[in-house]
């Protein structure tokens, strides 16, 4: 589906009114829901007493309260109640070659027992995962590794403004950098600007320009009047569009940044914390053939091992790092770079490439929009619909990320279409499927036949519990 037509249909969508389950109908679900679940409402009533809001996870679904997970293997996901999930989160994008994947485990085990988890020093495992990221993604001369995606875009922008000398960062409205107090603005929905800066200074944004995104208009118009202002030191974007395509990209819109960033003499910052060794083993760099400066990357370069992240890009740009002090950024982290890091980095990414993961991961999503498509329009009355960008796929009921801010009921509309979203979701869940948001699905190689089946059996339930018109 291509990019005119994924605006047209959520415009649809948006400009359809919203079709809830039943009440009455929901009630029955919500009670199936608590009979199944248990032991996580248990777990879940433990917890608020010690964590706050009683989850720690973002991508955790709290409708009607979050679950507990027991195990994990394959494509496959288990509570602690035993309900068996097919499982498109896959922790939010970093598995690929599956859950608990034995080749990968195994090393990372022999790690622990022959070297030891981590020692605050350098380790081979650090060479090898360096030079395995520097095979694979074309714009990423050397790596500086840190614990998480959101150090790495840290690191990035401070890199960019030491290189450059210049002070401001340009970021796409809707689009997720991490959670840094630089980059939480304008996050999910693009023009939101600070509602979810509580804690943040506001003077903490006097430095990022904030773009709605594929505004071309408002791009140049950023460089133009920044040149004089202390000067655009780097976009950063999700190179598939915010939220990992939410937001899709203009098919110019990446190309047109990379030809500002040369002219003004910026750098291009592609953050592929999910791009990267998913849409391609090359990210989307390589997908895209567009070389950004710097790459930011996270969980996916130790395939959901943790105290995983990693800046990356252009030799005359990161050799700055490596300067005398007052010279060059500082960066840190006493876990970065550890051995079990590193090694499932440098595993994770050669099996990867051994087994074709992204290949069948792609070809599974490919045939599941496919399916999912065919299975919506069976529904003339619904304007539902998939898209997909390699195994990142986005399903669009409610859209409620589209909406436009400028409409009086804005923040009312979005706030249902998020709800509708949810009750679709915990039926999802009821008929055993793991999605993201009530949006998203990310596939692995190990999703089949039976997984697609399964998929469809669950949407053709949701499916007839929305009465028709």
């Amino acid at each position: 589906m291509d990019y005119e037509e994924i605006m047209a249909r959520l415009r649809q969508v948006i400009e359809t009114e919203v079709r809830p389950i039943p009440e009455e109908i929901l009630e029955k679900e919500r009670e199936q829901f608590y009979k199944t679940h248990q032991k996580s409402l248990d777990i879940y009533e433990r917890a608020k007493s010690l964590i706050p809001g009683g989850v720690e996870h973002n991508l955790s679904t709290n409708n009607p309260f979050p679950l507990a997970v027991d195990r994990v293997k394959g494509y496959k996901m288990w509570d602690v109640d035993g309900n068996e999930y097919v499982d498109y989160l896959m922790c939010g994008a970093p598995i690929i070659l599956g859950h608990h994947f034995d080749p990968l485990d195994d090393e990372i085990i022999r790690i622990i027992k022959e070297k030891g988890p981590s020692h605050g020093l350098t380790s081979e495992y650090e060479i090898l995962a360096a030079e395995m990221i520097t095979k694979h993604m074309p714009a990423v001369d050397m790596v500086r590794f840190l614990q998480s995606g959101t150090e790495a875009a840290m690191a990035a922008i401070r890199i960019a403004r030491a290189y450059t000398g210049k002070t401001k960062i340009v970021k796409i409205g809707g689009s997720y950098h991490g959670w840094s107090d630089q980059f939480v603005y304008s996050l999910h929905i693009p023009g939101t600007g600070p509602l979810n800066s509580r804690g943040i200074p506001l003077e903490f944004y006097q430095h990022l320009v904030d773009i709605p995104p594929n505004e071309f208009d408002a791009l140049e118009k950023a460089f133009e009047e920044n040149k004089d202002k202390g000067g655009i030191a780097a976009v950063i974007v999700e190179p598939v569009g915010g939220e990992s395509g939410v937001h899709p990209v203009h098919p110019d819109w990446n190309r047109r940044i990379r030809e500002l960033c040369d002219e003004y003499e910026s750098l291009l910052i592609f953050d592929e914390v999910v791009t990267g060794f998913r849409l391609d083993i090359g990210g989307a760099q390589k997908y895209f053939n567009i070389m950004p400066d710097l790459t930011v990357l996270g969980k996916i370069i130790a395939h959901g091992y943790p105290s995983a992240g990693a800046v990356g890009g252009k030799r005359e740009i990161m050799e700055i790092c490596g300067k005398g002090m007052g010279e060059r950024p500082y960066l840190g982290g006493t876990l970065a770079a550890n051995p079990i890091t590193c090694a499932a980095c440098y595993h994770a990414i050669r099996l990867i490439e051994e087994h074709d993961a992204v290949t069948k991961a792609t070809n599974y999503a490919n045939r599941l929009v496919d399916a999912l498509n065919d299975l919506f329009s069976t529904r003339e009355d619904l304007p539902f619909f998939v898209y997909n960008f390699g195994p990142i796929i986005h399903y669009e009921t409610s859209s409620f990320f589209a909406v436009d801010l400028k409409a009086p009921d804005s923040f009312a509309q979005i706030m249902r279409r998020k709800d509708i979203a949810e009750d679709y979701q915990m039926v999802a869940w009821n008929k055993g499927i793991c999605s993201l948001a009530g949006t998203r699905m990310y596939t692995c190689m190990q999703h089949d036949d039976e997984a697609l089946d399964r998929t469809l059996a669950a949407w053709e339930y949701i499916l007839s519990l929305i009465p028709k018109k």
